[in-house]
């Protein structure tokens, strides 16, 4: 395997979040490529993490799901 090069991973919570929301804008804040960038992925070496709201369903939307769903 290919050892990932070296890239200052103490640097990524500096960058502010709208510049590191994609492999591609983060790599380019890093000054590497976003292959590389990817591999430290795959190697555990940085964590993704996405913020996942789902809002929930009102009264009525439940509802017309059953009927949906008993049609």
């Amino acid at each position: 395997k290919k050892e990932p090069k070296n890239i200052n991973l103490e640097q990524i919570p500096t960058i502010p979040l709208n510049k590191r929301s994609t492999i591609r804008s983060l790599a380019w804040q890093l000054g590497c490529s976003p292959t590389t960038l990817h591999r430290n992925f795959k190697l555990n070496l940085i964590k993704r993490h996405t913020n996942y709201v789902k809002p929930a369903l009102k009264e009525k939307n439940k509802k017309d799901r059953m009927k949906f769903c008993m049609s």
